[in-house]
C-alpha cells in the first residue's frame, strides 16, 4: 500500500475512535451510567479537547531534539489505545466490585483521568503525525489528503448520526462494544503505519541556544517572547479569531432548538445529519483549494460563519427568530458546518506549508498551545456572557471573526 493511502486509513481510523468515544455523546452518558456527579460531564469537552492542545508546547521542544518521529508517534498511539482501555473497562470492573473503588465519584474520576491520559497522548500524536505528513506527502498534496480523510469520516459521521440520536439508551455492553471497536481501529491505525519512517533534520545548533536559554529565567522569557513574533504570533492571532466556527455551534444548536421545543427531537437530527453532510460535500473541495492557497481558504470559510452569524443577529434584534420555520436553521447550520470544514482544512494546510522540519514541530506545538489555553478562556467567557443573551454571544463572536479577517490580511503565503 502507498504511504499516501496509509496515511489517510490511519487518519480515517483515529477520526472513527473520535466519533465512538465523542465527548459530546457516549462518555457523558458512559458517566450517567456509571451514576457519576452531574458536574463531572461539564468536564468532559474541555479535558478532551484542551488536554490534546496545551501540552503540545512542551512536546515541540521535546522533540526538537529527537530525529526519528515514526516511533513516538507509535508510541503516541499505543499509549492512546491504553488509555481507552482502562477508560472503558476500569469502572466497569469497579462498578461490580464492593468497596471503595464502586464510589460512583470514584468511578467518574477514572473516566476523567483516562481521557486526560487519552488526550496527552493524542497531543503527540498529532505533532508527530505532522512530520510524516510533511515528509511523505508533497507541498501542494497535502490538503488533498486532509480533503479524503475527512470526506471518508464524514460518511462515518453520518451513519452514527441516526445511532447517536438513540444516546440515551446506551447501555454499558453497547458501551463496551464501543470500547472494543475502538481499541481494534486504534491497533490497526498503528499497524497500518509500522514501516512508514519519518526522520527529520535536527539543528543541534538551535538545541544548544534553547538549552543555555533555559538556564537564565531572563534569557527563556526573552526567547520566548522572540518566538511569538512574526509568522507565529500572526498565525495563532488569527487561528485565536477563527475559533469562532467551532465555538458557535453549540451555542446555535441550542438556542435552535429554544426556539422550537416541539420539533426539538427532528431539529437535533438534522443538525447531526447537516454537520456530516457538510463534511462529506465541502472536505475534499477545501482541501484541493488550500493546496492551491490555504490562506485565501480560512478567510473563505471563517466568511461564510461570519454570514450565517450576521443572519442569526438580525434574526434575533429585529425579533423574528420564532417565525421561522426549523427547517431553514438546518440550513444555516449546514453552512456554517461549511464554514467551519474550509476555515479548519487551510489552517491545517497552513500550518504544515509554512515551516519545514523541526521548525514545522515547534511552530504547531506552540500554536496548539497557545490556542488550547484560548479555547479555555473563550470558553469560560461565553459561558459567563450567556447569562446576558445568546444575542450578546453570537455579536461579540461576530466581532472575533470580522477581527481574524482582518488580521488574516497581514499573515504571511504559505507557498
Amino acid at each position: 500500500m502507498q504511504v499516501k493511502w496509509r496515511i489517510v486509513a490511519s487518519l480515517l481510523l483515529s477520526k472513527l475512535v473520535d466519533i465512538l468515544l465523542s465527548a459530546k455523546t457516549t462518555l457523558p452518558t458512559f458517566l450517567t451510567n456509571l451514576g457519576a456527579p452531574s458536574w463531572m460531564l461539564g468536564l468532559l469537552v474541555p479535558i478532551r479537547e484542551s488536554g490534546a492542545l496545551l501540552p503540545q508546547g512542551l512536546f515541540s521542544q521535546y522533540l526538537s531534539s529527537r530525529a526519528k518521529r515514526h516511533r513516538l508517534w507509535l508510541g503516541s498511539m499505543m499509549m492512546q489505545t491504553l488509555f481507552i482501555l482502562l477508560m472503558i473497562v476500569g469502572p466497569m470492573l469497579g462498578q461490580q466490585s464492593e468497596g471503595a473503588l464502586s464510589n460512583t465519584t470514584i468511578l467518574g474520576a477514572i473516566v476523567l483521568a483516562c481521557l486526560a491520559g487519552l488526550s496527552i497522548s493524542r497531543a503527540l500524536t498529532s505533532l508527530t503525525m505532522k512530520d510524516i505528513q510533511g515528509q511523505h506527502i508533497d507541498k501542494g498534496k497535502r490538503g488533498d489528503l486532509v480533503g479524503i480523510a475527512s470526506t471518508l469520516a464524514g460518511l462515518l459521521s453520518l451513519g452514527f448520526a441516526f445511532t447517536s440520536l438513540f444516546s440515551q439508551k446506551l447501555n454499558n455492553d453497547i458501551i463496551l462494544s464501543i470500547g472494543i471497536i475502538s481499541i481494534l481501529a486504534m491497533l490497526f491505525a498503528t499497524a497500518v503505519m509500522v514501516g512508514v519512517k519519518t526522520t527529520v533534520e535536527v539543528d543541534t545548533s538551535e538545541q544548544n541556544n534553547k538549552q543555555e536559554a533555559g538556564s537564565k529565567p531572563i534569557a527563556l522569557l526573552k526567547s520566548v517572547c522572540e518566538a511569538f513574533k512574526g509568522s507565529l504570533g500572526r498565525f495563532i492571532l488569527v487561528r485565536s479569531c477563527f475559533v469562532h466556527t467551532a465555538l458557535l455551534a453549540p451555542f446555535f444548536v441550542v438556542w435552535c432548538t429554544s426556539l422550537n421545543l416541539q420539533s426539538q427531537w427532528l431539529s437535533l437530527s438534522l443538525f447531526i445529519v447537516a454537520q456530516a453532510s457538510a463534511a462529506i460535500l465541502s472536505s475534499y473541495a477545501w482541501g484541493r483549494l488550500s493546496d492551491s492557497n490555504a490562506k485565501l481558504t480560512m478567510q473563505l470559510g471563517a466568511s461564510i460563519v461570519l454570514t450565517v452569524l450576521v443572519t442569526v443577529v438580525l434574526l434575533t434584534y429585529f425579533e423574528q427568530a420564532a417565525n421561522i420555520s426549523p427547517h431553514w436553521y438546518v440550513l444555516l447550520y449546514f453552512c456554517l458546518s461549511l464554514g467551519h470544514e474550509g476555515a479548519r482544512a487551510g489552517r491545517k494546510v497552513y500550518a504544515l506549508d509554512i515551516k519545514q522540519g523541526s521548525e514545522r514541530t515547534n511552530f504547531i506545538g506552540q500554536a496548539n498551545s497557545a490556542i488550547g489555553v484560548v479555547l479555555l478562556a473563550l470558553g469560560l467567557f461565553y459561558s459567563a456572557l450567556s447569562v446576558a443573551g445568546t444575542f450578546w454571544v453570537f455579536t461579540v463572536m461576530a466581532l472575533g471573526l470580522v477581527a481574524g479577517l482582518f488580521a488574516s490580511l497581514q499573515l504571511k503565503k504559505e507557498k
